[in-house]
Protein backbone atom coordinates (compact mmCIF):
# COMPACT_ATOMS: atom_id res chain seq x y z
CA UNK A 1 0.00 0.00 0.00
CA UNK A 2 2.81 2.52 1.14
CA UNK A 3 6.05 2.56 -0.05
CA UNK A 4 9.01 4.92 1.37
CA UNK A 5 12.45 4.70 -0.71
CA UNK A 6 15.34 6.75 0.61
CA UNK A 7 13.27 9.93 0.91
CA UNK A 8 14.29 13.22 2.14
CA UNK A 9 13.12 16.91 2.22
CA UNK A 10 14.76 19.86 2.35
CA UNK A 11 13.52 23.40 3.35
CA UNK A 12 15.08 26.83 2.51
CA UNK A 13 14.89 28.77 5.38
CA UNK A 14 15.30 32.89 5.00
CA UNK A 15 18.33 33.62 7.20
CA UNK A 16 17.78 36.19 9.91
CA UNK A 17 19.72 39.79 8.75
CA UNK A 18 21.66 42.42 11.09
CA UNK A 19 19.86 45.55 11.55
CA UNK A 20 22.74 46.94 9.18
CA UNK A 21 22.70 44.81 6.57
CA UNK A 22 19.03 45.44 6.09
CA UNK A 23 19.56 47.74 2.78
CA UNK A 24 21.68 44.41 1.68
CA UNK A 25 18.96 41.83 3.00
CA UNK A 26 16.37 44.03 0.52
CA UNK A 27 18.36 43.31 -2.85
CA UNK A 28 19.78 39.82 -1.73
CA UNK A 29 17.78 37.43 0.52
CA UNK A 30 19.95 34.63 2.25
CA UNK A 31 18.95 31.09 2.73
CA UNK A 32 19.84 28.26 4.66
CA UNK A 33 19.03 24.61 4.28
CA UNK A 34 17.18 22.73 6.65
CA UNK A 35 16.94 19.20 6.68
CA UNK A 36 13.46 18.18 7.64
CA UNK A 37 13.30 14.52 7.02
CA UNK A 38 16.65 12.80 5.34
CA UNK A 39 16.74 9.45 4.02
CA UNK A 40 13.68 7.56 5.14
CA UNK A 41 12.60 4.29 4.14
CA UNK A 42 9.36 1.67 4.92
CA UNK A 43 6.96 0.40 3.86
CA UNK A 44 3.43 -0.31 5.30
CA UNK A 45 0.80 -3.22 4.12
CA UNK A 46 -2.97 -2.97 3.46
CA UNK A 47 -5.09 -2.55 6.92
CA UNK A 48 -2.18 -2.06 9.09
CA UNK A 49 -2.56 0.86 11.81
CA UNK A 50 0.90 2.23 11.97
CA UNK A 51 1.97 5.01 14.53
CA UNK A 52 4.56 7.62 13.61
CA UNK A 53 6.39 9.10 16.80
CA UNK A 54 8.70 11.24 17.62
CA UNK A 55 9.73 14.81 19.30
CA UNK A 56 8.87 18.05 17.84
CA UNK A 57 10.41 18.86 14.47
CA UNK A 58 11.30 15.39 13.93
CA UNK A 59 9.41 15.39 10.79
CA UNK A 60 6.06 13.40 11.60
CA UNK A 61 3.99 15.88 9.76
CA UNK A 62 6.31 16.40 6.86
CA UNK A 63 6.53 12.87 6.26
CA UNK A 64 2.47 12.76 6.29
CA UNK A 65 1.96 15.72 4.09
CA UNK A 66 4.84 14.35 1.35
CA UNK A 67 2.12 10.75 1.56
CA UNK A 68 -0.64 12.50 0.89
CA UNK A 69 0.91 15.02 -1.48
CA UNK A 70 0.52 18.49 -0.45
CA UNK A 71 4.15 18.79 -0.53
CA UNK A 72 7.23 17.53 -3.21
CA UNK A 73 10.21 15.35 -1.19
CA UNK A 74 13.61 16.74 -2.41
CA UNK A 75 14.81 13.25 -3.26
CA UNK A 76 14.05 9.38 -3.08
CA UNK A 77 10.67 7.65 -4.28
CA UNK A 78 6.81 7.59 -2.64
CA UNK A 79 4.38 5.18 -4.34
CA UNK A 80 0.91 4.70 -2.19
CA UNK A 81 -1.36 1.92 -4.10
CA UNK A 82 0.41 2.62 -7.17
CA UNK A 83 0.43 6.67 -6.99
CA UNK A 84 3.27 9.41 -6.74
CA UNK A 85 1.29 11.09 -4.09
CA UNK A 86 2.34 14.63 -5.64
CA UNK A 87 0.98 14.51 -8.72
CA UNK A 88 -2.40 14.45 -7.20
CA UNK A 89 -4.49 12.31 -9.45
CA UNK A 90 -8.29 12.64 -8.68
CA UNK A 91 -8.18 8.36 -7.89
CA UNK A 92 -5.25 9.03 -5.34
CA UNK A 93 -7.48 11.70 -3.53
CA UNK A 94 -10.47 9.36 -3.79
CA UNK A 95 -8.58 6.73 -1.92
CA UNK A 96 -7.03 8.79 1.18
CA UNK A 97 -8.12 11.02 4.22
CA UNK A 98 -6.10 13.60 5.72
CA UNK A 99 -7.06 14.18 9.62
CA UNK A 100 -4.70 17.40 10.61
CA UNK A 101 -5.36 17.99 14.68
CA UNK A 102 -4.05 21.61 14.46
CA UNK A 103 -6.14 22.98 11.14
CA UNK A 104 -9.82 22.57 10.93
CA UNK A 105 -11.18 21.62 7.36
CA UNK A 106 -14.74 22.73 8.21
CA UNK A 107 -16.42 26.23 7.33
CA UNK A 108 -16.43 27.95 10.18
CA UNK A 109 -19.78 30.46 9.97
CA UNK A 110 -21.88 27.58 8.80
CA UNK A 111 -23.27 24.29 10.31
CA UNK A 112 -21.09 20.61 9.98
CA UNK A 113 -23.83 19.43 7.84
CA UNK A 114 -23.55 22.29 5.33
CA UNK A 115 -19.41 21.19 5.12
CA UNK A 116 -20.62 17.91 4.42
CA UNK A 117 -22.72 18.60 1.86
CA UNK A 118 -20.57 20.33 0.28
CA UNK A 119 -17.80 17.57 0.62
CA UNK A 120 -20.00 15.20 -0.32
CA UNK A 121 -20.48 17.12 -3.66
CA UNK A 122 -16.96 17.43 -4.21
CA UNK A 123 -16.59 13.33 -4.69
CA UNK A 124 -19.72 13.51 -6.28
CA UNK A 125 -21.01 11.47 -4.17
CA UNK A 126 -25.19 10.65 -4.42
CA UNK A 127 -27.30 13.23 -1.74
CA UNK A 128 -29.21 9.98 -0.11
CA UNK A 129 -25.55 8.55 0.17
CA UNK A 130 -24.26 11.86 1.82
CA UNK A 131 -27.21 11.64 4.00
CA UNK A 132 -27.18 7.86 5.35
CA UNK A 133 -23.09 8.27 5.97
CA UNK A 134 -23.73 11.52 7.80
CA UNK A 135 -26.06 9.69 9.83
CA UNK A 136 -24.02 6.57 10.76
CA UNK A 137 -21.08 8.35 11.31
CA UNK A 138 -22.60 11.07 13.67
CA UNK A 139 -24.69 8.35 15.68
CA UNK A 140 -21.65 6.34 16.33
CA UNK A 141 -20.08 9.87 17.34
CA UNK A 142 -22.92 11.28 19.27
CA UNK A 143 -22.65 14.55 17.73
CA UNK A 144 -26.49 13.92 15.80
CA UNK A 145 -28.06 16.83 17.24
CA UNK A 146 -25.06 19.20 16.80
CA UNK A 147 -25.39 18.47 12.72
CA UNK A 148 -27.29 21.99 11.97
CA UNK A 149 -25.14 24.53 14.72
CA UNK A 150 -22.43 26.49 13.06
CA UNK A 151 -19.41 25.18 13.31
CA UNK A 152 -18.14 28.33 15.33
CA UNK A 153 -20.55 27.76 17.98
CA UNK A 154 -18.92 23.60 18.71
CA UNK A 155 -16.15 22.67 21.38
CA UNK A 156 -13.19 21.66 20.03
CA UNK A 157 -14.06 18.18 20.89
CA UNK A 158 -17.10 17.99 18.86
CA UNK A 159 -15.49 19.97 16.17
CA UNK A 160 -13.04 17.16 15.95
CA UNK A 161 -15.67 14.64 15.54
CA UNK A 162 -17.43 17.02 12.67
CA UNK A 163 -13.42 16.52 10.96
CA UNK A 164 -13.75 12.92 11.30
CA UNK A 165 -17.16 12.95 9.18
CA UNK A 166 -15.91 15.10 7.10
CA UNK A 167 -12.77 12.99 6.10
CA UNK A 168 -14.57 9.30 6.10
CA UNK A 169 -17.74 10.39 4.04
CA UNK A 170 -16.56 9.51 1.09
CA UNK A 171 -14.34 6.88 2.79
CA UNK A 172 -10.97 6.36 2.12
CA UNK A 173 -9.39 3.22 2.47
CA UNK A 174 -6.18 4.87 3.58
CA UNK A 175 -6.00 7.73 6.41
CA UNK A 176 -3.62 9.96 7.75
CA UNK A 177 -3.71 11.33 10.96
CA UNK A 178 -1.60 14.20 12.57
CA UNK A 179 -2.80 14.76 16.10
CA UNK A 180 -6.24 13.94 15.89
CA UNK A 181 -6.71 14.03 19.74
CA UNK A 182 -4.67 16.88 20.46
CA UNK A 183 -6.54 19.09 23.02
CA UNK A 184 -9.28 16.69 23.94
CA UNK A 185 -10.61 15.94 27.64
CA UNK A 186 -9.78 12.24 28.60
CA UNK A 187 -13.51 11.27 27.77
CA UNK A 188 -13.57 12.24 24.03
CA UNK A 189 -9.84 11.11 23.44
CA UNK A 190 -11.69 7.64 24.80
CA UNK A 191 -14.58 8.20 22.45
CA UNK A 192 -12.44 9.14 19.18
CA UNK A 193 -9.87 5.99 20.11
CA UNK A 194 -12.74 3.72 19.88
CA UNK A 195 -14.22 5.48 17.05
CA UNK A 196 -11.07 4.67 14.70
CA UNK A 197 -10.59 1.32 16.30
CA UNK A 198 -14.57 -0.01 15.20
CA UNK A 199 -14.17 1.75 11.70
CA UNK A 200 -10.70 0.53 10.92
CA UNK A 201 -12.37 -2.94 11.96
CA UNK A 202 -15.19 -2.30 9.56
CA UNK A 203 -13.40 -0.74 6.59
CA UNK A 204 -9.99 -2.68 7.05
CA UNK A 205 -8.36 0.58 5.93
CA UNK A 206 -4.79 1.42 6.47
CA UNK A 207 -3.89 4.44 8.87
CA UNK A 208 -1.02 5.95 9.45
CA UNK A 209 -1.19 7.66 12.96
CA UNK A 210 0.60 10.84 14.50
CA UNK A 211 0.67 11.84 18.46
CA UNK A 212 2.25 13.13 21.23
CA UNK A 213 0.02 10.96 23.39
CA UNK A 214 1.23 7.81 23.83
CA UNK A 215 -2.31 6.19 25.02
CA UNK A 216 -3.47 6.99 20.94
CA UNK A 217 -0.18 5.06 19.58
CA UNK A 218 -0.55 2.09 22.58
CA UNK A 219 -3.84 1.43 21.95
CA UNK A 220 -4.43 1.48 18.46
CA UNK A 221 -1.50 0.41 16.62
CA UNK A 222 0.42 -2.68 16.69
CA UNK A 223 3.42 -1.53 14.88
CA UNK A 224 5.66 2.15 15.40
CA UNK A 225 7.72 3.83 13.25
CA UNK A 226 10.10 5.96 15.83
CA UNK A 227 11.40 8.98 13.83
CA UNK A 228 14.34 11.60 15.25
CA UNK A 229 15.55 14.45 13.73
CA UNK A 230 14.43 13.53 10.52
CA UNK A 231 15.90 10.17 10.67
CA UNK A 232 14.32 6.77 11.81
CA UNK A 233 15.42 5.17 14.45
CA UNK A 234 12.88 2.25 15.05
CA UNK A 235 10.34 0.23 12.97
CA UNK A 236 8.64 -2.61 14.70
CA UNK A 237 6.26 -3.88 16.56
CA UNK A 238 4.93 -2.49 20.23
CA UNK A 239 5.13 -6.00 22.00
CA UNK A 240 8.46 -6.65 20.57
CA UNK A 241 9.68 -2.84 22.22
CA UNK A 242 8.16 -3.99 25.39
CA UNK A 243 9.34 -7.30 25.55
CA UNK A 244 12.88 -5.60 25.42
CA UNK A 245 12.21 -2.90 28.06
CA UNK A 246 9.95 -5.03 30.64
CA UNK A 247 10.72 -3.10 33.75
CA UNK A 248 9.09 0.40 32.00
CA UNK A 249 6.20 1.62 30.66
CA UNK A 250 5.47 2.62 27.00
CA UNK A 251 5.78 6.04 27.41
CA UNK A 252 8.90 5.65 29.70
CA UNK A 253 10.21 3.02 26.99
CA UNK A 254 9.73 5.67 24.26
CA UNK A 255 11.31 8.47 26.12
CA UNK A 256 14.59 6.42 26.62
CA UNK A 257 14.78 5.30 23.39
CA UNK A 258 14.62 9.26 21.97
CA UNK A 259 17.11 10.75 24.88
CA UNK A 260 20.02 7.98 24.04
CA UNK A 261 19.20 9.38 20.29
CA UNK A 262 19.54 12.83 21.15
CA UNK A 263 23.59 12.42 23.20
Amino acid sequence: MISVKQVSKIYKVKQQVDTKNILKALLKCEYKQVKAVESISFNIKQGEMVGLIGLNGAGKTTTLKMLSGLIYPSAGEIQVNGFTPCDLRKDFLRQIGLIMGNKSQLWWDVSSYDSFELEGQIYQLDKNIIEKRVNQLSELLDVKHLLKIPVRKLSLGERMKMEFILVLLHEPSLLFMDEPTIGLDIISQKKLRDFIKEYHRKHQSTILLTSHNMKDVEELCERIIVINRGTIIYDGLICELKEYSKEDDFETTITKLLERREL
